[in-house]
């Protein structure tokens, strides 16, 4: 009886299974290895950047954009702050994401990425709504 309600709740948690936006590439690119599924990069400018404060708050924390993506990416947020602080080491891995994949320094860029660290695709957003980007996404993972 415990092992059946164990499958149910798994199956329940699957079904609602929301993206996180992790800040660890490591932890990212792991999570993509283990799962399979492709790497969404978002280089953001959180506190000073118009456009990314607007990426974040109209399609990084709608949830119909964290349900597509958690079934679908792993979604890593790559943040170059004017007036918080980002510890070191973790500065050096954004800034080797940003030379290999935004060496133009465009902001908001968006990226797919394989499991690997390999270019998938380049992601245009347009300031569309949260269903226009997830239709773009599932045009460029198919």
């Amino acid at each position: 009886m415990r092992s059946i309600l164990f499958l149910l709740l798994i199956v329940a948690l699957r079904g609602s299974a929301h993206a996180q936006v992790l800040q660890y590439p490591d932890k990212a690119f792991e999570l993509a290895q283990a799962s399979g599924k492709k790497v969404m990069l978002v280089f953001s400018g959180s506190d000073w950047c118009i456009p990314c404060i607007r990426f974040n708050k109209q399609i990084l924390s709608d949830s119909s954009f964290l349900s597509f993506a958690g079934e679908n990416l792993v979604v890593l947020e790559a943040d170059f702050p004017q007036r918080k602080k980002i510890a070191a080491p973790l500065r050096l891995q954004y800034d080797s994401l940003a030379a290999a994949f935004n060496p133009q320094g465009t902001f908001p860029q968006v990226v797919l990425l394989s499991p690997g660290k390999k270019l998938v695709a380049y992601v245009p957003y347009r300031e569309e709504t949260p269903a226009g980007f997830i239709s773009t996404l599932k045009h460029l993972l198919q």
